[in-house]
């Protein structure tokens, strides 16, 4: 089957440009890869760091572990983890983590360790993207429950038994030549981000942040880390097959109330900043796309407005997923049974140009025919 030529082409532009050296996409169905075709310099074989499109990987060992009557949703962690209970976080659930309301967003594990981690606001009372620290709390919780690094565990009961030895989490240095390096690439526009945030933004803080998400994909040490919200590579079409199993649990790994519940229903609809505080749409693990709200990137003075909408905006609402850093998107839509992934490895400055581009490439996939 040929891939949209719309698909391919804005993929390629991309390409052309400079925006992404590398970029991979697969689209899937019936547990079945349909498409799949690397651009740039990438090989069919290569494999990209998923940034934050691991999170839902990871989560998806806990609603194993959730289904299994280890853990609950109401479980506070230091029911598992007395010591975590420190300096008020005695009262953080299972699910506080999981809906990134538990109230340490921007904590990190220099910060004397998640013991000693404070917290920034009452959990429960506001949504923050917390872009590794509540997945670092994931994976203490998941040592504790199987006895397992989180790595071997998430090896075992996951990617293993699903065949999908291409997507790893903790790569190995003498397992990693097969590893696209990610490069920054654009021209950032403060203006856009400063209407987005709605407020200053220093220049060199978003440099030193994107520094640090650059690291996990490009320092040997933390790719055989693997960090647990943001460290696993893989190529696009493992990550797609990963997705129609969320679709159909071929495989029995998960119990299928829990796994329902992850993949369509909404449990935070705080406002998101990050959205111009439309609903942040979670379930446990995952964004789902819900109604079109019509939120909206707006700039005036720019003439600008770009809808906010995950996913590209033509899914159903029903349409569960999560992106990642500089570009990565990994979606499933239980209307089209259609599962989507692209992976680049380009990280974009220039945030207005990445979110039309994408929107652009998956409201084509969605209407794959």
């Amino acid at each position: 089957m040929t891939p949209p030529t719309s698909l391919r082409d804005h993929i390629q532009k991309a390409v052309d440009d400079g925006v992404w050296p590398a970029a991979q996409f697969a689209i899937a169905r019936h547990g079945e890869i349909l498409a799949f075709e690397s651009f740039g310099d990438a090989r069919d074989g290569d494999r990209f760091c998923l940034f934050s499109a691991t999170k839902p990987i990871v989560a998806s060992l806990m609603w194993q572990l959730i289904g299994e009557g280890l853990i609950g949703l109401e479980t506070r962690v230091a029911e598992v983890w007395p010591e975590f209970g420190a300096h008020g976080k005695d009262v953080v659930t299972v699910e506080h983590v999981l809906l990134h309301t538990c109230g340490f967003p921007n904590a990190a594990l220099d910060d004397g360790g998640m013991e000693a981690w404070r917290l920034e606001w009452q959990p429960g009372s506001r949504y923050e993207y917390h872009a590794t620290s509540a997945h670092w709390v994931l994976a203490e919780l998941i040592h504790r429950l199987t006895g397992q690094d989180f790595r071997q565990a998430l090896r075992d009961r996951v990617l293993a038994p699903l065949g999908l030895d291409r997507l790893e989490l903790g790569v190995p240095v003498d397992r990693q030549a097969d590893l696209k390096r990610v490069t920054a690439t654009g021209k950032r526009s403060m203006e856009v981000l400063e209407a987005l945030f709605g407020q200053p933004i220093d220049e060199a803080v978003l440099d030193a942040d994107s520094a640090r998400t650059l690291a996990v994909a490009n320092d040997p040490e933390l790719v055989t880390v693997g960090v647990p919200g943001a460290g696993a590579f893989s190529d696009a079409a493992s990550v797609a097959l990963f997705y129609q199993e969320l679709l159909h649990n071929r495989a029995g790994l998960w119990r299928p109330d829990v796994l329902a519940t992850a993949t369509g229903e909404i449990r935070n609809t705080l406002p998101d900043p990050i959205r111009m505080g439309a609903s942040a749409n979670r379930s446990i693990g995952l964004i789902i796309a819900g109604p079109d709200d019509g939120a909206a990137l707006k700039i005036p003075s720019l003439g600008v407005e770009v809808p906010l909408r995950p996913f590209g905006g033509a899914v159903s609402p029903r349409a569960f997923g999560h992106g990642g850093a500089g570009g990565q998107s990994a979606w499933a839509d239980p209307a089209t049974g259609l599962s989507f992934c692209l992976l680049v490895n380009g990280f974009d400055r220039d945030l207005l140009g990445d979110t039309e581009r994408h929107a652009a490439i998956e409201s084509r996939a969605a209407q794959w025919a």
